[in-house]
């Protein structure tokens, strides 16, 4: 068994070598494969019958060929713009086609997603490099506030929706609605559970539902849950409830097996929160593993490095100062500030690819973007790249 193993091997490396990079971009564009290791489990759950040849191809191809550029979405909290950037020689692009004043963008199979939040309540995808019109813009119906879409193939995508107690299957390419999965049993008192971020691991897509009193200010009602949905029937399939409240990102860590997650808490309580991980064989909660204690303040968005336990994530304290803090969930620790507090939600908008660290920076006086190696955590920018208006979220393709 061990002789074949190996004569397959042999064969991989050889079809990949002739392969070489000309391969596209699969879905997620900040690449799960961003090391040979990760190729090399892709493989040998092929060899165990637990994935097809194509998965290792689409591997491959997101190893081989990382992120070149960074797609910024910009406002001043009236209007949104966007950007891009070349990470090769910071050079940036600015664009005046109107967004949302609260767009979130996402980097799909190569292209770009902008889930355009409650107002326009639409979805609008770009095709790289031509950013001069969209390939499509659909909506998601009026005041239903879309706040993620993942795709289980090229033509069926789900989005989540804020202010609604379903969950809503799209064509991608036409715009079409293909269904409505009614998640409302799942909700707290005010009847709707705040879907929010998802993401699909083998065939099954996990939505992340913070269950906030929409009563009372928005504060967690109970603690958050994951929804589980079979993407080949749509039917639930489960759920798990979280050891914390407002669930915020979520991650899924191929080197651990496990989905993390940042969970806020209340936003008026610096010490409700951490990051906990979800193991999907078992469906066992981990507990906090890192504690907002511990981070130094209310946690939102992360990043982890590839194959790695280690990630970024953005921390506000007491008096509203936003940090970039590491750490290392292996070792469950907070390792240092990546960049030290500043006031007033400063910090907004992360991204990880290519060995390098992008945040966004509000600062009144110079906002921009800045950009730090991943290898020393050293900045590499010597001031923010300059976005037109402020940037506000940050995917790479």
């Amino acid at each position: 068994m061990k002789h074949n193993q190996n004569k397959k091997m042999f064969f991989l490396i050889l079809t990949l070598f002739l392969i070489g990079i000309h391969l596209a971009i699969a879905e997620d564009g900040i690449s799960e494969c961003s090391s040979w290791d990760d190729v090399i489990a892709t493989y040998y759950t092929y060899v165990n019958g637990q994935a097809n040849w194509s998965d290792v191809i689409t591997c491959y191809s997101e190893y081989a060929t990382p992120p070149e550029y960074a797609f910024v979405t910009t406002t001043d909290y009236e209007t949104g713009h966007f950007a891009t950037i070349k990470l090769v020689d910071q050079s940036v692009t600015q664009y005046q086609l109107e967004l949302s004043s609260d767009a979130i963008p996402k980097t799909i199979g190569g292209k770009i997603y902008v889930i355009n939040r409650l107002g326009q309540d639409n979805i609008t995808i770009f095709s790289p490099p031509d950013f001069s019109h969209p390939l499509i813009q659909f909506s998601t119906g009026n005041g239903t506030n879309p706040h993620d879409i993942v795709l289980a193939s090229t033509d069926k995508a789900y989005v989540s929706l804020y202010e609604k107690g379903y969950l809503l299957v799209a064509n991608p390419i036409t715009g079409a609605e293909l269904k409505k999965i009614d998640i409302s049993s799942f909700a707290d008192n005010d009847n709707i559970p705040e879907a929010d971020q998802m993401v699909i691991v083998d065939g099954i897509l996990y939505v992340a539902l913070q269950k906030l009193d929409r009563y009372n200010q928005y504060q967690p009602a109970e603690n958050g849950e994951i929804l589980m949905i079979d993407t080949g029937s749509d039917t639930i399939v489960g759920s798990i409830t979280l050891s914390g409240q407002n669930p915020y990102d979520i991650f899924y860590n191929k080197l651990m097996g496990k989905l993390v997650i940042s969970e806020t808490g209340s936003f008026y309580d610096l010490t409700d929160g951490g990051i906990e991980t979800v193991d999907l064989d078992t469906h066992e909660v981990s507990g906090y593993i890192l504690t907002e204690s511990e981070l130094g303040g209310n946690i939102t968005e992360f990043v982890m490095k590839p194959s790695s336990n280690q990630g970024y994530i953005i921390v506000t304290d007491g008096s509203y100062n936003t940090s970039i803090v590491s750490f290392d969930l292996e070792k469950a620790v907070k390792l240092k500030d990546i960049l030290a507090p500043k006031a007033g939600f400063i910090y907004s908008g992360i991204a990880l690819g290519s060995g390098k660290l992008l945040v966004g920076d509000r600062s009144f006086t110079n906002p921009g973007v800045r950009i730090f190696s991943t290898q020393t955590d050293e900045q590499i920018t010597t001031k923010p790249i300059n976005t037109g208006l402020p940037p506000s979220s940050i995917t790479l393709y």
